[in-house]
């Protein structure tokens, strides 16, 4: 059984080096955080034998590939049994339980367009207790970053790090086959897993492997996060801001809120409420003093709705219990029929 454990301030500052660079070398990780790289790998494999830290990776990013912001209402007494039922479809990117209006937000996403549209309007509806579902098809992703370790390392530190990519994600134009998408599910599990480790679990080179990976990074396919398990992430308050934001001003609230302390997400949708951003806080009551940011920036923005995360039930590949500890590993090959 897991216990409810709190990372201390190495521990967050060697998780968000690894969150900057996913597989940089435990000599760099240790030279940006100023340990060396025995302490640095000792304690991140610690964090990750108790499941409360990893690296992950999203499903390959494809042209083709369609994903969509999910509000699903349920009756009350099934609310976390639907949340577990969904966290373990292969197209749950994120799955958690939250207030207002809808009972459960999914950040879902499926090979292909028809796929995604069987998703909402014929196997999620067919689960017991769902009454009913809306739906808004994402356009983009600017931000996507973890919740946990903002401000944890040294600004100057950062710079000792490889780049990495944190703004836009682009679908890649590139084609893609089953081996690719063999080695995507293996760095779902573990994104640090080596490449003689990727090659003889895929059954391919390591040379092949290592060509793969490298171009598969760089088209733009392939995304490696890191995580913190629920139980391990020092907020107390992550929540949902849907916004309205007049056409002309997209770009500029962008660049503008993306910077924003506690902004971990933005993404653009097709409808209304065409921006949602997600805010990890220290108490709830920070709330409003993010949303003056907001207004401040553009005081033609209208804030449309707010969603108080209760529960996180599924993040990329990882499945969550109540009190945030890590339940399974789940599928993300959205290649997978929905049921």
């Amino acid at each position: 059984m897991q216990e409810k454990t709190l990372l201390d301030e190495t521990d967050l500052a060697i998780f968000h080096a690894v969150e900057i660079a996913p597989r940089a070398s435990w000599a760099t990780v240790g030279a940006a955080v100023g340990v060396d790289p025995v302490t640095a790998a000792r304690r991140w494999d610690s964090m990750q034998e108790a499941n409360l830290a990893w690296v992950t990776c999203y499903p390959l990013l494809t042209r083709e590939m369609a994903a969509a912001f999910l509000q699903i209402q349920c009756k009350v007494a099934c609310v976390r049994a639907v949340a577990a039922i969904i966290a373990e479809l292969p197209h749950a990117m994120t799955v958690e339980i939250v207030s207002g209006s809808s009972d459960i937000f999914m950040v879902a996403c499926a090979k292909s367009q028809q796929d995604l549209s069987e998703l909402i309007l014929e196997s999620l509806p067919r689960i017991p207790g769902v009454e009913k579902i809306l739906s808004q098809p994402t356009v983009a992703t600017h931000v996507d970053r973890g919740l946990a370790a903002a401000g944890s390392m040294e600004p100057g530190s950062r710079s000792r790090l490889p780049a990495h990519d944190r703004g836009t994600l682009v679908p890649s134009t590139g084609r893609t086959d089953d081996l690719d998408w063999a080695i995507c599910m293996e760095l779902s599990r573990d994104g640090r897993s080596s490449v003689a480790a990727l090659a003889r679990a895929v059954g391919a080179s390591e040379s092949s492997v290592k060509r793969r990976v490298s171009k598969l990074i760089s088209a733009g396919a392939l995304h490696v996060r890191a995580a913190l398990a629920p139980a391990a992430i020092p907020t107390s308050a992550i929540v949902w801001i849907g916004l309205r934001v007049p056409a002309g001003d997209v770009g500029e609230a962008v660049s503008r809120i993306t910077p924003l302390t506690g902004t971990t997400y933005l993404g653009l949708a097709a409808g209304p409420t065409n921006m949602h951003v997600r805010v990890a806080l220290p108490h709830l009551a920070a709330l409003e003093a993010f949303e003056a940011k907001i207004h401040h920036i553009n005081p033609r923005i209208d804030i449309e709705g707010r969603m108080v995360v209760l529960e996180i039930v599924r993040y990329a590949s990882r499945t969550f219990d109540k009190h945030g500890r890590v339940t399974g590993t789940a599928s993300n090959d959205i290649r997978a029929s929905s049921p």
